[in-house]
């Protein structure tokens, strides 16, 4: 604590010395509120608020005319966490606390995060997509922000976000389907065979579209990215 104020007492010495404009004097302001400034009960209010603009922007942005209604509702209890989870189950009593773990038997409680991002089964179809797609994307932990961060790819043109969309919805229900088939039928993972149905699904319901789309599968199975019309 000693060294933290010490080194705020050198910052201030150094910032005094700097003149920014000649004829106004420097003040500290606080950003959240210029006016009254810094308050415990401002910043408490920013802290724990500040996520919730960005989950509501997510939930409300899964609805998609392309897309199966099914599969939207899907998305939409998916990213608000009340899909039926082992986690979820276990909380609601309609499964024993021995039932929580992820079915994909790597040991780990299964969470809506977990079981769709950080899964090293279910979660290395992201890897897959994404070199298919030929993009570098850094799973976030959280399901709302890899929904965000994924449809809004960064460097790509805003007329690709559709397609971004698609696909993640696809992804998403391609896991969900394939954990069920493991619950009730004790049917295998495979990364890859989930991967070849977020293809195909994607495809398909892309070319739903009322303007026909100008590619076909065999286009959109080798360069999605030209499809999107990126060159």
């Amino acid at each position: 604590m000693a060294w933290e104020e010490e080194s705020v007492r050198e910052c201030v010495v150094l910032l005094n010395n700097v003149i920014l404009q000649v004829n106004t004097s420097d003040s500290w302001r606080w950003l959240l509120n210029p006016i009254h400034g810094y308050s415990v009960r401002g910043t408490y209010r920013f802290l724990t608020s500040a996520d919730e603009p960005l989950h509501g922007v997510a939930v409300n942005n899964v609805w998609h005319k392309l897309v199966p209604s099914k599969v939207s509702i899907f998305a939409w209890r998916l990213l608000q966490d009340i899909i039926p989870t082992g986690s979820n189950l276990v909380h609601r009593q309609v499964l024993q606390p021995d039932n929580i773990l992820c079915v994909s038997g790597c040991g780990f409680v299964e969470l809506v995060d977990h079981l769709f991002v950080a899964c090293n089964l279910f979660g290395r179809v992201w890897s897959l997509i994404c070199n298919w797609l030929g993009i570098s994307f850094v799973c976030p932990g959280s399901i709302t922000d890899h929904f965000l961060h994924f449809t809004q790819v960064a460097g790509m043109p805003r007329s690709t976000y559709v397609f971004f969309k698609v696909i993640w919805l696809a992804s998403s229900w391609a896991i969900w389907k394939a954990r069920n088939n493991r619950v009730f039928t004790n049917a295998d993972i495979d990364p890859h065979d989930i991967f070849e149905r977020v293809k195909r699904n994607s495809f398909l319901w892309l070319s739903m579209n009322v303007v026909p789309i100008a590619f076909s599968f065999h286009d959109w199975f080798r360069h999605p990215l030209f499809c999107m019309g990126v060159m």
